[in-house]
């Protein structure tokens, strides 16, 4: 077999065919890298590899179409069927040597992201699984040919049906898509040779062993169909004829249900076994937090998609995979694609208007939530085109919150307190609260005589004015009621609100006077007062804990009493005042009603800067004169953010920054602000013993574009365009005109 391997490769390159077909399939991919890698950017090969499949279709007859034909137009058959090796060693020593050529191919290609690699980052391992995929679509074609080519003396035939079978098996999805709905036996059947959709699954990011399994199984059973025409030709002269093609016949039936057998056992595993997501984001998959709520579902729910489950997957391929590990998960969920053409009524139950394909109904027996297309995608402005940019896929955090919300007796409100000029939430934690299924409410103390009896917390987001003391005695009031209190500090304006202090008094916790500055650099970005602070592992925290995790810019530290018997635990996580109030007094302790956990926490380098500079003084420290210790400046460690349990029930959740719950910066960290916001949302929703709400933030996607300047681009194009593809046929002439004037 490797003799007729090397042989037949040989072949291939003494001739100008092998030259001819690599030239032409990198000179495809060589325009489309240009394009789409280079010029765009983009951080992937796998768009490339998808433009350029339809060439596969053209190149593979050229490639094919003498492998078999020629021998048998010139007699020269007659060697291989009286040759001392078995038809299978001859027909796989060829196939081989055919996948070779091809494996050049997919060899230059496979160098392609290493070359990017120095313009940016790049996505690695869905490049590879795409160009396994499209490797495995060429062999598959190239087994194809390989059978036509053992049919027939003409190699013009050999190619001419070929390329018409690889065509059909191209197009076979869409076809069937179109007129049977991808339903029904006929379509199953014809399915059978779809060559394109498992091409697609392998390219969109999944590492699919559905699509694997069924390539290898087609190149078998052509290679298979090979072996048994030669077999034919070979018993065709002997007595037994009949019996060797009733022979061939039943084998061949066998071959063919075994085949299929294959693939229907493949196509009924779990997904969660079958396809494993290689996106760098995990589109795909859906969290480990959504998987535990699933696991606790007692009640059925049913999640409708709107449109033909192939037009979905074209179109939001990414919610397709994604909405499958949800009925996957649990028995108590089932995904319904409804075709509105055949279902025109459906949208009736849900809107007066009709919904739009990609829309998502979940629905319960207790109640429904409709979720458009548009809100599965987030999306930005790139201000480089002023043209809108998909930045985030926030399918799971939608039907997440969908689930809950279906589920649900009663829907908690959050109160956002209002009239002291309040700093706006950003946009980002607006919607996680809404995530989390909060009504959201504003709560003004003019028009309203106590906090509602349904708050499940109140917030105060960073006043720049003083509460009055009949405010400060409402909410007093609510919180010694078992309330619960998610509260923002500004550096720059809470040290004189005396009235808001008096809530802080409350809670035993004091602000620590000045802004904290960190010396570590690790504990800072850029500036010493943008804060990357420590962050403790707690109920609230368990996502995002470590250090460097999340941003907290322009931060005042906290100070609170420790219980003696926790000191030596917790003391560095404490602010130190003047080296007493740290260590707290043990009767105080023994008779506090509240509990202390630190959840943000600064270095031990850390100072709080007390006094401002003067414009004058303003430099490159910004509002201070310098970042080092000043005299009555404190030394940290400092806790930039706290939860206070009260005994009998109730919690406050106090951070040290307004900024910290901001998108600006949320987006320094990739969102994991967010999550520390639906962490404490989680503990403070989860009020007598409820399942606490499960908010799952976006899937940013975070590959960003590759920066190749002009005159790289330009180099690369015409290398990959025309000279490389010119020298490949240049060497395919010499190399066949040398042989010829021997």
């Amino acid at each position: 077999m490797i003799a007729i391997c090397k042989r037949e490769f040989s072949s291939l390159f003494q001739n100008v065919i092998g030259w001819l077909f690599v030239a032409a399939v990198m000179a495809l991919y060589g325009l489309y890298f240009f394009l789409y890698n280079l010029v765009y950017g983009t951080p992937t090969i796998t768009y490339t590899l998808s433009a350029v499949s339809i060439i596969i279709l053209i190149t593979t007859p050229i490639l094919t179409m003498r492998v078999l034909a020629e021998e048998k137009r010139n007699k020269t058959d007659q060697l291989i069927l009286t040759a001392p090796v078995s038809v299978w060693e001859i027909v796989c020593g060829k196939f081989l040597a055919l996948a070779a050529a091809f494996f050049i191919c997919v060899g230059l290609m496979a160098l392609t992201p290493l070359l990017l690699s120095i313009f940016g980052t790049v996505q690695f391992v869905e490049s590879y699984v795409a160009l396994l995929g499209f490797f495995l679509f060429g062999l598959t074609c190239i087994a194809i040919g390989m059978f036509v080519s053992s049919l027939t003396e003409s190699q013009v035939i050999a190619a001419v049906v070929t390329f018409v079978l690889l065509f059909i098996g191209f197009i076979m999805g869409s076809v069937v898509d179109a007129v049977f709905d991808g339903t029904g036996v006929i379509a199953k059947i014809l399915g059978a040779y779809d060559l394109t959709t498992p091409l697609e699954d392998l390219q969109s990011g999944a590492l699919n062993l559905v699509s694997i399994v069924y390539y290898l199984s087609m190149i078998a059973l052509f290679l298979f169909l090979t072996v048994q025409s030669i077999e034919k030709r070979r018993w065709s002269v002997s007595a037994r004829k009949l019996s060797a093609n009733v022979f061939s016949v039943s084998t061949i039936a066998v071959a063919v249900a075994a085949m299929i057998g294959l693939n229907v056992v493949m196509a009924y595993l779990p997904e969660n076994i079958t396809i494993h997501d290689v996106t760098s984001q995990k589109l795909y998959s859906i969290t480990s937090d959504t998987k535990d709520y699933l696991a606790g579902l007692s009640e059925d729910v049913t999640i409708y998609v709107v449109g033909k489950k192939s037009d979905i997957k074209e179109s939001y391929p990414e919610m397709v995979k994604m909405l499958s590990r949800y009925d996957e998960a649990t028995g108590h969920i089932t995904v319904t694609y409804v075709n509105t053409e055949k279902n025109p009524t459906f949208s009736k139950n849900y809107s007066d208007n009709d919904l739009s394909s990609g829309t998502v109904v979940v629905e319960s027996a207790k109640r429904y939530k409709v979720i458009g297309p548009s809100e599965l995608y987030t999306y930005e402005i790139d201000y480089t085109t002023y043209s809108q940019k998909l930045s985030a896929f926030d399918g799971e955090g939608q039907v997440t919150s969908a689930l809950q919300y279906v589920l649900t007796d009663d829907m908690p409100v959050a109160y956002l307190l209002a009239g002291h000029d309040e700093v706006p939430l950003g946009d980002d934690f607006t919607e996680a609260m809404e995530k989390a299924n909060l009504d959201i409410g504003e709560l003004n103390f003019l028009q309203a005589d106590a906090v509602p009896e349904d708050a499940a917390f109140v917030l105060i987001n960073a006043p720049q004015s003083d509460l009055s003391t009949d405010d400060v005695k409402k909410l007093l009031s609510y919180i010694e009621n078992g309330g619960n209190l998610f509260l923002m500090l500004d550096f720059g304006t809470t040290a004189n609100l005396p009235n808001l202090q008096s809530v802080l008094d409350y809670y035993e916790v004091e602000q620590v006077e000045g802004v904290v500055a960190e010396l570590d650099a690790s504990y800072f970005y850029q500036n010493n007062f943008y804060l990357l602070p420590e962050v403790k592992q707690t109920e609230s925290t368990m996502d995002v804990a470590g250090t460097m995790s999340v941003f907290s810019p322009f931060s005042v530290g906290l100070s609170y009493t420790i219980p003696d018997e926790d000191a030596d635990e917790a003391g560095e996580d404490a602010t130190e005042d003047d080296g007493e109030e740290a260590a707290g007094n043990s009767e105080d302790a023994a008779e506090s009603e509240f509990t202390y956990t630190t959840l943000l926490t600064t270095s031990d380098e850390a100072v709080s800067k007390k006094e401002f500079a003067s414009a004058e003084e303003m430099g490159t420290t910004g509002i201070f004169a310098t970042i080092e210790k000043e005299e009555g400046d404190m030394e940290g460690p400092f806790s930039l953010g706290v939860q206070v349990h009260k005994t009998g029930g109730g919690d406050a959740f106090i951070f040290g920054s307004t900024y910290l719950f901001t998108d600006a910066a949320d987006q320094m960290v990739s969102g994991r602000n967010s999550k520390l916001f639906t962490g404490v949302l989680s503990v403070l929703t989860a009020a007598d013993e409820t399942t606490p709400a499960v908010v799952i933030p976006a899937k940013n996607y975070e590959a960003s574009q590759l920066l190749v300047s002009a005159g790289l681009t330009r180099i690369y194009g015409l290398l990959f365009v025309a000279a490389l593809p010119l020298v490949l046929i240049a060497a395919g002439i010499v190399v066949w005109y040398r042989r010829r004037k021997r």
